[in-house]
């Protein structure tokens, strides 16, 4: 299956922009999205926050800082740390592109992106 993404406004969280991940619920997966977030754009990848229910990896490049959060009820998503309409909209068209990529990834290596 493909890996898409929907668009979230969050109201239990200042009305936070988020892309929640379709298809691609995996606990150490947002490590690998940052790693093309790193390969595509160059974004500096900081250190992984390991939680109970969660995990945090922060990533950034320039103005732009993004976090890549897991969680047992949501799965995996993204979402600016700066919730302006243009970094949204910036943060949007770079998760099409990586995902584009993983999507490319996965069916070039038959179902699996990770190796």
């Amino acid at each position: 299956m493909e890996v898409t993404y929907k668009k979230y406004i969050n109201t239990e969280k200042d009305n936070r922009i988020e892309f929640l991940l379709i298809n691609y619920d995996y606990i150490d997966g947002n490590d690998y999205l940052a790693r093309l977030f790193f390969e595509e754009y160059g974004f500096i990848v900081e250190k992984k926050i390991d939680g109970w229910w969660y995990s945090i990896i922060r990533i950034h490049l320039k103005s732009s800082a993004y976090e890549l959060l897991w969680h047992e009820d949501t799965g995996n998503e993204i979402y600016c740390l700066n919730q302006t309409e243009e970094e949204n909209e910036m943060l949007q068209q770079r998760l099409e592109r990586v995902l584009f990529i993983l999507n490319n990834r996965i069916k070039e290596k038959g179902g699996c992106a990770e190796n």
